[in-house]
């Protein structure tokens, strides 16, 4: 075996068509904001990897290039960028060669060495044939079986050529006859020029399959943060608004935000002073001006001023959607519409 203790190791090279799906503060963050220990952070800074931005680039296969970089490094690191709800660069997918291929080069190439000879023979045997065929063109020339062993080497050559014929036609046919048991079903085989090839039918099934439209979610102007297991807003630019002191944070909608601390949750606006008190027992994000939240084990609905439209009465509720929401209450779901709020029409 080579000795492998010099082995050069080749160099780290980003991917420029590559762009993590990250906000750009977070990407400039040096390798303090991951809380990675003094060990991990030596190594990562001795291969020149100092911000944010340069570990996530990376797949994981590219750590293993730093010297000293083992598994066990490796597993902190993601743990860490899980913490902020990071991920790594996914791997490439590496195109194999179709089996289907690999076996017809396999067979082709010990066909051309097994038959050399016997293709240079049958050769021989029909320029014999086709020049007593030219000698006897004068006569009439009967194919019958007895007549056959007068001119051996001809008729050799005609069953040959007759019967390689019918073995590629049967071949033919057999290609483009699709399976017995696709009949009737509703996702048949792809056929590939040269035979049935698994991959090419998952591609041609995905190419066929319809697809959803994409949905754009509007990003909002504060981005959240955490310190000390605690969240806050700042905006794009890095620049702290709400100091992080809460549990859990939800996402501004309708410029309210719903928070967590101690188990209990409320409402915010955009400075951070608390506008809905912190004493729900759950409470979901505002929509069209309304929002479901839970207090004695009930939960109803409450406007942004904390006042009570839907009674507490319901074992659970869903966001308002065009004036109306659905609310399950003794196992079952009704319609409820904010305008006529007592007149449900219960679905089960």
């Amino acid at each position: 075996m080579a000795n492998r203790r010099f082995h050069k190791k080749q160099r780290f090279t980003p991917d420029p068509s590559y762009v993590p799906p990250y906000d750009a503060a977070v990407l400039r963050l040096g390798l303090e904001y991951l809380k990675l220990s003094e060990a991990v952070a030596e190594k990562l800074s001795g291969a020149g990897i100092a911000s944010v931005m340069d570990v996530v680039v990376r797949e994981e296969r590219d750590f293993y290039r730093i010297s000293g970089f083992d598994k066990r490094n490796l597993g902190e690191l993601k743990s860490a960028l899980n913490n902020r709800r990071l991920r790594l660069k996914p791997p490439k997918e590496r195109e194999e060669k179709p089996k289907t291929e690999q076996r017809d080069g396999v067979r082709q190439s010990k066909e051309h060495s097994e038959n050399g000879k016997e293709e240079r023979v049958r050769g021989a045997g029909r320029e014999r044939g086709e020049r007593n065929l030219r000698e006897n063109s004068g006569r009439t020339v009967s194919f019958e079986r007895r007549d056959r062993g007068v001119d051996r080497n001809a008729g050799d050559s005609r069953d040959h050529s007759a019967g390689v014929k019918k073995g590629e036609e049967r071949n033919q046919s057999r290609r483009s006859r699709p399976d017995k048991g696709d009949k009737k079903s509703k996702n048949p085989r792809i056929w590939n020029p040269d035979g049935v090839s698994e991959k090419h039918t998952k591609e041609e099934r995905e190419k066929r399959r319809p697809r959803r439209p994409k949905v754009e979610h509007p990003s909002d102007i504060y981005i959240k943060i955490n310190k000390n297991n605690k969240w806050g807003f700042a905006t794009r630019d890095g620049k702290e608004v709400i100091a992080p002191e809460y549990d859990d944070v939800f996402t501004f909608k309708e410029e309210l935000c719903c928070v967590e601390r101690e188990e209990a949750f409320g409402f915010i606006d955009r400075e951070g002073n608390v506008v809905i008190p912190i004493i729900y027992e759950c409470a979901s994000s505002f929509s069209e001006g309304l929002a479901c939240v839970f207090k004695g084990g009930v939960c109803g609905y409450i406007d942004k001023t904390g006042a009570e439209v839907i009674p507490f009465r319901y074992d659970a509720g869903t966001p308002v959607t065009d004036g109306e929401c659905r609310v399950k209450k003794a196992g079952k779901w009704g319609e409820l519409h904010i305008s006529e709020p007592e007149n449900i029409r219960w679905i089960n």
